[in-house]
């Protein structure tokens, strides 16, 4: 889920530590330098906060 928006990338992509790559119009996920997908951003306002979860999570 990023900004209140899940992210569906299907089951043979669960478990992996992904990269959630924040644009103006879309969310861009990589999996080390290979790109599994692009959503459109239904809510294109500021992000103001970041929250991550997960094993071996970290902002950056």
């Amino acid at each position: 889920m990023v900004n209140k928006q899940f992210l569906k990338l299907g089951a043979r992509h669960a478990g992996k530590t992904v990269t959630v790559i924040i644009e103006d119009t879309h969310y861009r996920v990589l999996h080390g330098q290979e790109e599994i997908a692009v959503k459109a951003r239904k809510d294109t306002s500021p992000i103001t906060r970041l929250h991550v979860n997960g094993k071996d999570a970290h902002a950056s």
